[in-house]
């Protein structure tokens, strides 16, 4: 499979991610002066080494330059077998035969002399044993030549390539990445699949190619096949990844490795059943998924999440144990960590949490953030503001959170004072070209910003409490609180959804909090209202006003005082308490079991009215009916349900023209992907339930 290839011309596949190695060849082709040199390309398990020798080598053919192709698995046992290989392919690809009394030697660097040749190796990861007499005995005979040596491996040379005083300056080495979420819609634009599908395949599948293209595939196949082949992907992701752990011991430090952002040889023997020796933790080193830091050492982020949902599948009860065992571990060796390791940490810490935070909130969803494409988060600068005024108007226009200390029709005012005369209170997250994606902007609390807020804020300023009255007393270098106070996102980008980027909004406060700060948002938007403690946020107790607006909360993290352990056992015991993000504590909010209840009999007024949530509610059951088949049958989902989840149910529930199997076919998906976005759906849907009687009580009111 050609991994990083989009078909949509049959004679000539678009290579995606791969621009800049490719050029690199081309230009090496088409020079009429070349000396010889070596190509190292290397990456995990499944990132496209082999896709990029295969474009490589037909590019090489095109410009009618000698190639050939040899497998080092079969090769690099020893000089005469690498020997042998060259000879073999020489004589079938262009019929160069050896004279009987030729040495083999002599025969293959005259043929590979004779015209500008490129030579390239997939699998080198032997090529150790032979690279002594490659670097001294047989490059040399060519380093006058037109000669081009490609060789792929998971590790890349060993270091004595690039050391070597001949052939050192002349290594171009390209380690492979994942997808960018850029070349991730490129690649599915073209695979045929409806859009909702291609969305769904961007967001889930990590910007992995050898992941991409096997969902991919997955999903254009039909009935069981595709059925039975979805389950096996994960497997054969894993299988790829894990080529290199050559023992059960191995993998148990990998298993181990996956809960860390990094670890040394100690913290892994506090673990592991068979602790590692010196030599072990050396060989776990050496993995391509494995990188050696400051920290000790920590794994290919995509290869420890996958490592770690695997885990969690197979013994869920040893997986929650051991995640216990590295939080307490990490907790400890916080604070003795300079403040890179404890960003680190701290950015490890909700990663490991994720699943259990508000992963389908409308404003943040954690689930899709990769630290390599934690697109660049910075300060603010003049030229951004044309972008942050139109992300706030779009989402004025929506009605989505803005603070509600600010009277209506002054967001575009209080953005264009923060700019002019407080930009560090501005974070912009933006993409590698430095286009903003989302911001948020607040004020840094001290005697100079406050006559701002005063001016925005005149009546509900008194909310914040003595917060104020300690900032009248702090210059600018002593403000260590901030009031954010705006908030939005670019949402005609198609990268990201909107969620997407508010996670990544929260989690760089979350981290900056984390060095010594205090975070306060003051708001009575609902959704925020449910998203924040889980966040470890905590709620302040208001001064009494008659101003006081309805349902206005205002909101803390603080880590001048609180310690990072503090925190993480706060957002546990908040998640813990909760199910399905549901807190326990909002009965008006229906559970997925009595959503699923209601749908079933929806048409029973008998069941509905015994139905205990909804007399809770007051709900009538004809009233709960009319609800759902409005809720179901509207133009635009009813937040937080998607289009996808509306569809679903409205199939399933109002219809029925499909059964349960069919609808799974008509949608592009498993059943299992199925049954996991309908249990959504009911989620989705109680929310959607609570938010349509609130609109009806206000009607009736």
């Amino acid at each position: 499979m050609n991994l990083r290839s989009v078909d949509r011309n049959p004679h000539k596949p678009c290579i995606v991610g791969l621009t800049q190695q490719l050029e690199v060849l081309s230009n090496w082709l088409a020079s009429p002066d070349v000396s010889s040199q070596i190509f190292s390309i290397s990456g995990i398990g499944g990132i496209g080494k082999t896709t990029l020798l295969t474009e490589m080598a037909a590019e090489s053919r095109r410009c009618s330059t000698v190639t050939l192709w040899m497998d080092g698995q079969f090769c690099l046992q020893t000089p005469r077998a690498f020997l042998s290989h060259l000879e073999m392919s020489l004589e079938t690809e262009y019929g160069r035969t050896r004279a009987a009394d030729t040495p083999l030697l002599a025969h293959v660097v005259e043929e590979l002399t004779r015209q500008r040749t490129v030579v390239i190796i997939d699998n080198c990861e032997t090529i150790d044993r032979i690279d002594s007499w490659l670097l001294s005995s047989f490059l040399p005979l060519l380093a006058a030549s037109e000669f081009l040596f490609i060789v792929a491996s998971r590790t890349g040379l060993p270091i004595q390539w690039h050391t070597n005083l001949l052939w050192g300056n002349q290594i171009h080495s390209f380690a492979l990445e994942l997808f960018t979420r850029k070349e991730v819609h490129e690649y599915v634009q073209s695979s045929g699949l409806p859009h909702l599908v291609q969305q769904d395949i961007v967001h889930k599948t990590d910007g992995h190619p050898l992941l991409l293209a096997l969902t991919v595939d997955m999903l254009r196949r039909q009935g069981r096949e595709r059925e039975d082949y979805v389950q096996q992907i994960p497997g054969i992701l894993s299988a790829e990844l894990l080529k290199e752990a050559t023992s059960p011991y191995m993998y148990e430090a990998l298993q181990i490795l996956s809960l860390f952002p990094a670890a040394d040889q100690t913290m892994l023997n506090q673990l592991l059943t068979h602790p590692l020796s010196a030599l072990d933790y050396t060989g776990l080193s050496t993995l391509s998924c494995v990188h050696a830091g400051a920290g000790g050492l920590s794994l290919h982020q995509l290869v420890s999440r996958m490592l770690r949902e695997d885990y969690e599948r197979r013994d869920p009860g040893h997986y929650q144990m051991m995640r216990s065992r590295v939080l307490e571990l990490l907790t400890e060796r916080y604070p003795s960590v300079n403040k890179l390791l404890q960003m680190q940490i701290a950015a490890h810490i909700l990663e490991l949490y994720r699943e259990q935070l508000p992963s389908t909130h409308a404003y943040t969803d954690f689930t899709g953030i990769r630290q390599r494409e934690v697109e660049q988060q910075m300060s603010f600068e003049p030229e951004d503001f044309p972008y942050l005024q139109r992300f706030l108007a779009e989402s004025l226009a929506r009605s989505d959170w803005q603070s509600e200390l600010i009277e209506n029709g002054q967001y575009s005012s209080l953005l264009d004072d923060i700019a002019n005369y407080a930009p560090e209170g501005i974070r912009v997250i933006r993409n590698a070209d430095r286009v903003p994606l989302a911001f948020c902007a607040g004020l840094w609390l001290h005697d100079q910003t406050l006559s701002i807020l005063e001016r925005y804020s005149p009546n509900d300023m008194n909310m914040l409490g003595d917060t104020v009255n300690s900032a009248r007393r702090l210059p600018p270098e002593a403000a260590d609180t901030i009031c954010v106070l705006l908030a939005a996102v670019d949402v005609e980008q198609s990268s990201y959804r909107p969620e997407e980027l508010g996670g990544m909004l929260f989690q760089s406060w979350l981290i900056d909090a984390m060095s010594g700060l205090r975070a306060i948002i003051p708001t009575a938007d609902r959704q925020l209202n449910m998203l924040l403690p889980h966040l470890g946020f905590e709620e302040r107790t208001m001064p009494s006003q008659p101003y006081a607006r309805e349902n206005m909360h205002v909101w803390e993290l603080d880590f001048r005082q609180v310690t990072f352990e503090v925190w993480v056992q706060r957002i546990l015991r908040q998640n813990i308490q909760t199910a399905g993000f549901i807190p326990q504590e909002a009965p008006y909010i229906l559970s997925r079991d009595e959503v699923r209840l209601m749908l079933q009999h929806l048409y029973d007024d008998t069941v509905l009215e015994e139905m205990v949530p909804l007399q809770a509610m007051g709900c009538e059951g004809v009233r709960a009916r009319e609800l759902v088949v409005s809720i179901l049958h509207a133009d635009s989902p009813t937040y937080p349900l998607t289009d996808l989840e509306q569809r679903i149910l409205r199939e399933s529930y109002l219809h029925r023209n499909y059964r349960k199997s069919e609808l799974a076919e008509a949608l592009h998906m498993s059943r299992a992907t199925f049954y996991r976005h309908s249990r959504q759906a009911f989620i989705h849907l109680g929310h959607a339930f609570t938010a349509a009687m609130d609109g009806f009580e206000m009607k009736d009111r």
